[in-house]
């Protein structure tokens, strides 16, 4: 088992959704067996995502096993729970949106998800998975957990292939240096296994013939450059050596991965310390962001409705989000067949679809309407959690809360469509006819 993070998340939730229920792979190859639900709802994921006026809105991955690792659907529930519980410590489900959705058509089984980076609550920007190097090791130390409570072999780095890897690190992903360092990599590490490159200077000179310029060559280093790189990298260790034995460097290696694909007892709990650490840190954090603080309500407040230019009023006919269930450990139902249908088109559901419904002139007061008094409903939520007494009442109200939190971007989203269509509206009938 291994987990990936994508570099996505800036566009529209459109793009994400419709190839996770796609009927084709990106390579335009029919999956079969079919795309299938496994947690969540991807219309409350849809409004979050949109909703969101941040650059960064989602979150999107992979927990992929290999062909021979066959998960029970009760242990996927269990990982997937556990996912929640490292990665968004104190949060949960309630707090913290999520889709995913089985794939199978390769062979293997492959959870991939999509979480929009909001915490429901407060509606504050949260990042799952932040950069920096803490959250690269917990991502392997949670992989290798499983690996190991599921009894499958570790995922591995070839020590020959990281070495000579180094210098991907600082260059820059686009263009033609990108083309280059993606072939590269694989290349020279099956190449010097074959005993095709046998030192250092076979190296450098392969480097040089795919467009890597070798600007300095030390005892212990080598200094690259790449096309369009402002600056060299210095690479250290022993492939990059002035005397460095490649057949014996080759050789330590495979030895390092054979031997390896297991965690000891040690190893193992070693691990755990690490990331009951890491966790700790987080949910500290977590706590301190996005804890409801008590707000001073003035009795009797509601919110401001701006008045639009019409005599009639309509109201919204949207009916509420309802929240999946609570527990992640819990499997989601299945979708109905029209419902499945929908969503691997990208659809949305007729009711709930704010894209494929139809404005009329004046819809805007409707939905201004109801977005008031659902935020009226949340300062009340805010206030009541405020004053909760029991651990009991207060997961009840901030069910409610987020259940709150759903509906007003889901009405907000509703509202900018329906001003675009009004819009739209007013240019028609504006326009003057051709004679």
């Amino acid at each position: 088992m291994i987990i990936s993070f994508f570099n996505h998340g800036t566009g529209k939730a459109a793009s994400a959704i419709n190839y996770l229920f796609s009927k084709h792979d990106s390579d335009g190859k029919l999956r079969e067996p079919p795309a299938e639900l496994f947690y969540g709802d991807a219309d409350i994921t849809k409004v979050l995502i949109d909703s969101n006026q941040r650059k960064f809105k989602y979150t999107s991955g992979v927990i992929a096993f290999r062909d021979q690792e066959k998960p029970t659907e009760r242990q996927l529930q269990q990982i997937v729970k556990s996912f929640y519980e490292t990665f968004a410590p104190g949060l949960g489900p309630e707090k913290v949106n999520s889709l995913f959705v089985k794939h199978q058509d390769k062979g293997n089984i492959e959870l991939h998800f999509v979480i929009p980076m909001v915490e429901i609550t407060s509606m504050k920007q949260f990042n799952i998975n932040p950069p920096g190097k803490y959250s690269q090791m917990l991502v392997k130390d949670f992989q290798a957990i499983w690996n190991h409570k599921l009894g499958y072999d570790q995922i591995l780095e070839d020590p020959l292939k990281a070495q000579l890897n180094k210098f991907e690190m600082k260059v820059d992903k686009d263009g033609k240096a990108a083309k280059i360092k993606s072939r590269t990599g694989s290349e020279i590490a099956k190449l010097i296994r074959s005993g095709k490159i046998e030192n250092r200077n076979q190296l450098c000179e392969y480097l040089e013939s795919k467009g890597i310029q070798v600007t300095r060559k030390g005892n212990d280093y080598i200094s690259v450059k790449l096309p369009n790189q402002k600056k060299a990298t210095r690479l250290y260790g022993p492939v990059y050596s002035k005397n460095g034995n490649y057949p014996s460097l080759a050789k330590q290696a495979d030895e390092m991965v054979q031997h390896s694909k297991r965690l000891n007892d040690f190893q193992f709990f070693d691990i755990i310390k690490r990331v009951n650490k890491t966790i700790e840190v987080r949910k500290e954090f977590n706590d301190n962001t996005y804890k409801i603080k008590p707000k001073r309500i003035t009795k009797g407040y509601r919110p401001k409705i701006q008045k639009e230019n019409s005599s009639k009023v309509q109201i919204s006919n949207s009916k509420p989000i309802e929240q999946p269930q609570s527990s992640v450990g819990e499997k989601l139902s299945q979708p109905t067949k029209n419902n499945t249908k929908q969503r691997r088109t990208g659809s949305q559901n007729a009711t709930n679809s704010p894209s494929t419904k139809v404005m009329s002139n004046g819809a805007t007061t409707g939905i201004r309407a109801s977005l008031a008094s659902v935020q009226n409903s949340i300062i009340s939520a805010l206030a009541d959690l405020s004053n909760a007494k029991t651990p009991e009442e207060k997961a009840s109200l901030e069910r409610r809360l987020s259940e709150l939190r759903v509906q007003e971007a889901k009405l907000q989203y509703e509202l900018e469509e329906a001003k675009k269509a009004e819009l739209n509206q007013t240019n028609t009938i504006s326009r003057p006819r051709p004679r």
